[in-house]
């Protein structure tokens, strides 16, 4: 499972029920994210351990409904830490190759994209640090790096790394402050 890498519970890789259980406790008290993560943790272990079966039952009708009915892209290719954390769960588009850390929270409407050229070239995608807080309709794109707990406010366009801590707003983001670490 792309997700589990470097992930233990006490020494021992994380499984599919930890995976799930960690999600849901950070969502408690909305039933409908816990069952959206779960499904998606399913169908990332789907994917990757059960070949074509786990493709065609569980990985493909989990990314048709996810888009047709709830307006949401969370591929299962994409590297999604423990304790993701859903806030709305519409409009949210994530590219397939991004990396997200541990602790992340997504509100509606967000984007992590990827950056091409003119000529269609793919320039790379953006990542999460750990405990990134993302707003609003923001939008996080191109070959860039959100450090760890850093949080970037509503309807800001960041294309450009943030540092650790980091708060950006705007259209262009622009980083306003740097968080004390012992404040946090």
């Amino acid at each position: 499972m792309a997700t589990a890498v470097g992930t233990r519970i006490a020494g021992k890789p994380m499984g599919l029920r930890g995976w799930v259980f960690q999600d849901w406790k950070v969502n408690r008290g909305s039933p409908a994210h816990q069952v959206i993560l779960a499904w998606f943790r399913l169908a990332q272990r789907a994917r990757s351990r059960w070949g074509i079966f786990g493709k065609l039952a569980v990985s493909a009708p989990y990314t048709l409904i996810t888009a047709l009915f709830l307006s949401m892209e969370l591929p299962v290719t994409a590297t999604v830490g423990p304790r993701l954390r859903l806030y709305h769960k519409h409009a949210i588009v994530i590219h397939s190759n991004a990396v997200i850390g541990s602790d992340c929270h997504l509100r509606q409407g967000i984007t992590i994209g990827n950056k091409t050229d003119r000529r269609g070239n793919d320039l790379g995608v953006a990542t999460l640090g750990n405990g990134v807080d993302l707003g609003a309709h923001c939008v996080v794109i191109g070959p860039i790096h959100v450090g760890d707990h850093a949080r970037i406010g509503a309807l800001a366009v960041v294309t450009k790394s943030v540092p650790d801590y980091g708060i950006v707003v705007g259209n262009p983001g622009r980083v306003i402050r740097i968080d004390d670490q012992e404040e946090r």
